[in-house]
């Protein structure tokens, strides 16, 4: 890529129209927040959050690579796990990859997009589940979801008394 001897600023972003749609689900009985990622084609829970919820994690005979869409940021997916989720009315089984993951708890791609027929609204922050509607977090509240995994240490015990209070996860949207 050229570029010119000139200087120029990246624009800022409002952070309402930075933040992707999330929202908390239950991921094997604890409340977990999720980003649904259509960029994404694996569905993947992170370490400490499997550890908490007492997850099977199990080692995979084929591992495989995770590649980012930058050039050169790839990692090794070596476990996985067969987990419960819930929202509204739905109760499903779903695999997830165990993957670092730096801000979720778990991150929910093209699989599970496409398995529950989910819609994402970005104009009116709405995540469609199998025909139900489900508000996403605002950028506040996905802030406080988010604050709230630093309050889980390595060894994935939740230091309690330090959680700060969220809307819950079942809070539908008005249609």
């Amino acid at each position: 890529m050229k570029t010119r001897a000139r200087v120029g600023r990246r624009p800022l972003i409002p952070r309402i129209e930075d933040t992707g749609l999330t929202m908390f689900m239950t991921v094997n009985g604890l409340e977990a927040i999720v980003l649904f990622d259509s960029g994404s084609t694996s569905d993947s829970i992170s370490p400490e959050f499997a550890k908490v919820t007492g997850c099977r994690t199990f080692e995979l005979e084929n591992p495989t690579q995770l590649q980012l869409g930058c050039s050169g940021s790839k990692s090794t997916i070596s476990h996985g796990a067969q987990v419960p989720i819930k929202v509204g009315d739905t109760a499903v089984d779903v695999y997830l990859d165990v993957v670092n993951l730096d801000r979720y708890d778990v991150v929910f791609g093209t699989p599970f997009l496409r398995r529950l027929d989910v819609l994402l609204d970005f104009k009116n922050s709405v995540i469609i589940i199998q025909g139900q509607r489900f508000k996403a977090l605002t950028p506040l509240e996905e802030d406080v979801g988010a604050s709230r995994r630093k309050h889980v240490n390595r060894g994935g015990q939740v230091q309690k008394n330090q959680t700060p209070a969220i809307r819950s996860m079942r809070t539908q949207a008005s249609e």
